[in-house]
């Protein structure tokens, strides 16, 4: 039976990246989801084709393949923005420990019981440890 899997901008990263120190395991964790669900919430997608990875073709190309498969979907952010960019700042007044923007918009689509979700797939446990053990999300990384 297909999970459902949402991946973290790193992921991404390290499956593209040969030089990325994750990169092995990011491509043996790719070939093992290839039945599941993944999702893929939109700033991640901005997070990760930025400058440096559009100018790869090959990157672009295997990227724009990925993303039209049946078993891809994309979360919109819409729903969490506002709270996110709230919650940054609010992080930063109070000493709290700070995370990117990205990084809240994802902890809160992790903490939305409207989506059932399986797996994450990050190499930044310490970022979504809490919300993951929480809603039983297995990381996996």
């Amino acid at each position: 039976m297909a999970k459902n899997v949402i991946a973290d901008t790193g992921f991404w990263f390290a499956l593209y990246e040969p030089r990325d120190s994750f990169y092995t395991t990011a491509n043996e964790i790719a070939g093992s989801i290839n039945n599941h669900n993944i999702l893929l919430p939109w700033p991640c997608l901005y997070e990760t084709i930025n400058t440096r990875f559009a100018k790869r073709k090959e990157y672009m190309q295997s990227f724009e393949i990925f993303l039209t498969k049946t078993n891809v979907f994309l979360i919109n952010d819409e729903d969490y923005k506002e709270r996110a960019l709230k919650l940054a700042f609010e992080y930063s007044k109070i000493g709290k420990r700070t995370f990117s923007l990205v990084d809240i918009i994802m902890r809160e689509i992790l903490s939305d019981d409207s989506y059932k979700i399986d797996y994450l797939l990050t190499f930044n446990n310490g970022d979504f440890i809490d919300i993951c053990k929480k809603r039983k999300i297995e990381i996996f990384a």
